[in-house]
């Protein structure tokens, strides 16, 4: 799939190649990504961040009571997920892979003769998207290409992160020009490199005996009932990238009672383990890069579940982090989005 420009605020991008000197004026790349809290100290109001959306979470009277209701969720619930990222080294290393990322993309993007800033924006922890913004003004850009770190598309992720870009465009008083690249789920590059990991990590295990687990973030059923994408997406990432193995598609992540897409990833490793199935390969086919749903909920949590339950060989596959291969593919993709039209 070729990256998508999309009207982000109420005038047209077009296509960027047509409208914009990509070699001669000032430009900059923005990576969306979700964020995490630096150390312990910040997973409050990390919490708080994420509850306080109401694109994402409408809690009751959102329109008055949405953030006191998120401040009181967010200390509730902040020393249970202290404890986890504490298990995990102290906070999320997500703003560290983001930034690695932002600066190697760059640097191979240059070594293609291609010129922009990078810049790392983050939803609900700092630097965010708007500072990223502001940035990215103040040192003279005049477009800006946004690119997800989410391979597929959702609105609870990459269209909460646009809506905050569409926010600051609408206030700011600069004319910035802004296109995005908002899902690249079934890119090839993105499916081999998904493919590589598979094929290392079954060959750390019994690999007849194995069973390929697809694990991504579960939404509610509401939103895909609502005609979100992201459900559809992560089936076509799991089936090309499982094509020709024994795999299934699970999801993780779930929290609050409302109904969400299944089967959940902690009953199926239960069900499968209670089958006999000794060997287990867990493939984040939603996440890049290392975070808490990987180094805490799957290398701990899960692995725990699944010993207990029978499991002799339990392998996650490596998230892609700043992987050259992964890096190039990047940036290729901007390069393409750069040049359309």
């Amino acid at each position: 799939m070729m990256a998508k420009q999309q009207q982000i605020k109420d005038r047209p991008t077009g296509h960027p190649g047509s409208r914009f000197d990509f070699g001669r004026d000032d430009w900059g790349i923005l990576f969306l990504n979700m964020g995490g809290p630096a150390t312990t100290a910040d997973v409050k109001e990390y919490l708080y961040n994420i509850f306080s959306d109401a694109n994402i979470i409408r809690l009751p009277l959102s329109a008055l009571l949405q953030k006191p209701l998120a401040r009181l969720i967010a200390a509730r619930r902040a020393p249970a997920v202290t404890a986890r990222y504490a298990a995990m080294g102290g906070g999320s290393p997500l703003l560290r892979w983001s930034q690695k990322v932002a600066e190697e993309v760059a640097a191979e993007l240059a070594r293609r003769s291609v010129y922009p800033r990078a810049y790392v924006g983050m939803r609900y922890a700092p630097p965010s998207i708007p500072e990223a913004m502001d940035r990215a003004v103040g040192e003279g850009c005049r477009h800006l290409v946004m690119v997800s770190m989410y391979p597929q598309y959702c609105r609870a992720t990459t269209g909460t992160a646009l809506a905050v870009a569409k926010d600051w465009l609408h206030h700011a008083p600069v004319d910035l020009a802004v296109s995005t690249i908002e899902e690249w789920h079934d890119r090839p590059e993105y499916i081999a490199l998904l493919r590589q990991r598979i094929e290392a990590a079954l060959s750390t295990v019994e690999r007849s005996r194995a069973k390929v687990i697809f694990s991504a973030h579960a939404v509610p059923q509401k939103l895909v009932r609502s005609g979100d994408p992201y459900l559809e997406q992560v089936r076509q990432t799991a089936a090309l990238a499982g094509q020709g193995l024994d795999y299934l598609l699970t999801f993780q992540s779930r929290s609050g009672p409302v109904a969400w897409v299944g089967p959940d990833t902690v009953m199926v490793v239960k069900e499968l383990a209670g089958r006999g199935v000794t060997d287990m390969v867990i493939v984040p086919v939603s996440f890049v890069s290392d975070h808490i749903e990987t180094l805490h909920e799957i290398d701990i949590e899960l692995r725990e579940v699944a010993m207990k339950a029978g499991v002799r060989r339990f392998v996650r596959t490596e998230s892609l982090n700043d992987d050259p291969a992964f890096i190039r593919f990047l940036a290729t993709l901007i390069e393409e989005h750069i040049h359309e039209g």
